[in-house]
């Protein structure tokens, strides 16, 4: 006996430009690695330069009130990537006081950086890309002492300025001693401004 076959026809729905946007979608979601946070802490950096800037603001702003003077340099870059995280153009003056961790983005740590930006010393604050500081009392080596700064800045914007130029240099920011001017440097020449007497 032959069996009979029987074909059911289901009529087929039209599928929309929406279905095959969504059907894409979904082939691309599983065919895909998705790397936005790793990318996303990648920019931390950003929130690393406004917490330094603002933190130079503040000191600026008590500056002006009280008369005082105090003059600060920091540099901010990629350091962790150096052979042996040896950084050339920079020298140590005696012994680096940093001998822990120290997060600038980190709340616990206010006091200590506090103290750090007030201390007064000689030498330039160092912080790696991911706000970790590393070094403090670190003498630059300047090369390209010609460029120009703004009237009025002494060694240690110039100094800023010629450092910004490195390529593992994010930022550079002073606080001058006289004028009590915070200044972020990029590229040999200054990108942002604070400047107490606009308050």
């Amino acid at each position: 006996m032959l069996g009979t076959i029987v074909i059911m026809e289901h009529p087929e729905r039209e599928m929309s430009s929406d279905d095959g946007h969504a059907a894409a979608e979904a082939a691309r979601k599983i065919t895909s690695a998705d790397f936005s946070f790793q990318f996303s802490a990648a920019r931390e950096h950003q929130k690393v330069e406004k917490k330094v800037f603002n933190i130079l603001c503040e000191i600026s702003k008590e500056n002006k009130k009280k008369d005082s003077k105090l003059g600060i340099l920091v540099v901010f870059g990629v350091f962790d990537t150096a052979k042996d995280y040896v950084v050339s153009g920079m020298r140590q003056i005696g012994i680096n006081p940093i001998q822990k961790y120290i997060d600038i983005s980190n709340t616990s740590f206010k006091d200590e950086i506090s103290n750090l930006f007030r201390d007064g010393a000689d030498g330039a604050i160092i912080i790696n890309r991911n706000g970790q500081i590393i070094g403090t009392k670190v003498y630059l080596i300047v090369d390209n002492p010609s460029l120009e700064v703004p009237e009025g800045c002494g060694t240690r914007h110039i100094s800023a300025a010629s450092f910004s130029e490195r390529d593992d240099v994010i930022a550079v920011f002073t606080l001058s001693e006289e004028t009590s001017v915070v200044r972020t440097w990029k590229n040999g020449s200054f990108t942002d401004q604070f400047n107490p007497e606009d308050e």
